[in-house]
């Protein structure tokens, strides 16, 4: 069992660093299935577990890319190429434009659109 918490430790902190990305990235998938759960509630279309399993394994395979992109980037490209806040980025947008895709069903709307009509000069529509 020493051996065991060993290796955890050790695991920790060769990803100490990222931590910090790790959660961030956590936390948008959290607020993605919330909002995803919200905006199928307006659709009317029932929760399946088939959904929220693949919201387990979509976060899984992002932290593990995220750890990978890390490493790499560490050990291998000795910090010359910035991996990890590439592989963040990406996943960050993907997760975003979903967020936004269940806002804009959540409220009946297009957000950006209303954003854009509302900061719009009134020149614009002459």
């Amino acid at each position: 069992m020493e051996i065991l918490t060993k290796i955890c430790v050790l695991i920790l902190v060769i990803i100490a660093p990222v931590q910090a990305v790790m959660l961030t990235v956590g936390v948008l998938v959290l607020i993605d299935v919330a909002t995803g759960v919200w905006a199928a509630f307006k659709r009317s279309e029932l929760i399946r577990s088939a959904v929220l399993r693949r919201t387990v394994s979509k976060m899984i395979i992002y932290q593990i890319a995220i750890i990978s992109g890390f490493l790499i980037q560490q050990y291998v490209l000795q910090n010359e190429v910035p991996i990890t806040k590439v592989v963040a980025g990406f996943i960050s947008l993907v997760e975003l434009k979903s967020i936004l895709e269940n806002s804009n069903t959540i409220l009946g709307r297009d957000i950006f659109k209303t954003l854009i009509e509302k900061l719009g000069s009134k020149n614009d529509k002459l």
